[in-house]
C-alpha cells in the first residue's frame, strides 16, 4: 500500500501546485499585461494599435485597434470611451479583414468581441486602416511626440483633445 499512498500524494501535490499556479495567473495582479497603445491616427475617431497584442504569421498580422471616441459619446442610455476593433492585416496584399468589435465602457468594462470574420478588402489610401497598416507593416511613426499610452484610460486622455480640436500633438 506504501507504492499506492505515494502515488496519491504526488498526484495531488501536483494538483494543489496547478491550482495555486492558476489561481496566481488569474490574480489581478498577473492578469494585467502592460499596454503600449501606440497612436496611428485622429479623425473621426482616436486609433490606437495594441503593440504588445501583435501576433504575426508571416507577413500577416492579427491585432487590436482602440478606437477613441469623442467626449461624451453615448449609446443608448451608457457612456462610451470607444471599443476595440479586431483586425488581420496583410502587410505584402495590403488588405484589411474586420474580424470583431468589442465595446469600452467608461470606466473601462469591456463587452465581449462580436461580429464575425469578414472577407479581406483593400486598405483605402489615407484612410484609419492605411495608418494602421503603416503603423503595424511599415514601422511608421505617426505623431512622435506622443508617448504610447498604457492604458485604455490614458489612451482616452490623449485621444479626446485630439479629436475635439483637431490639432496636431
Amino acid at each position: 500500500m506504501f507504492g499506492a499512498d505515494r502515488v496519491d500524494f504526488g498526484l495531488r501535490a501536483s494538483v494543489a501546485g496547478a491550482v495555486c499556479g492558476l489561481a496566481a495567473l488569474t490574480s489581478p495582479a498577473f492578469a494585467q499585461v502592460p499596454l503600449e497603445l501606440r497612436l496611428a491616427d485622429v479623425g473621426r475617431f482616436a486609433s490606437f494599435v495594441d503593440m504588445g497584442g501583435i501576433a504575426w504569421t508571416g507577413r500577416t498580422a492579427r491585432l487590436r485597434v482602440l478606437q477613441v471616441t469623442e467626449d461624451g459619446f453615448t449609446a443608448g442610455s451608457e457612456a462610451f470611451w470607444g471599443g476595440w476593433r479586431h483586425e488581420l492585416i496583410d502587410c505584402d496584399a495590403r488588405t484589411i479583414a474586420h474580424a470583431g468589435f468589442s465595446s469600452v465602457r467608461v470606466g473601462g468594462r469591456e463587452g465581449p468581441v462580436s461580429g464575425d470574420l469578414r472577407p479581406a478588402a483593400a486598405i483605402p489610401s489615407g484612410s484609419a486602416d492605411d495608418a494602421v497598416a503603416k503603423l503595424v507593416c511599415d514601422g511608421w511613426r505617426p505623431y512622435a511626440g506622443v508617448a504610447p499610452a498604457a492604458s485604455v484610460e490614458e489612451a482616452v486622455r490623449i485621444g479626446r483633445p485630439l479629436i475635439a480640436t483637431g490639432a496636431e500633438p
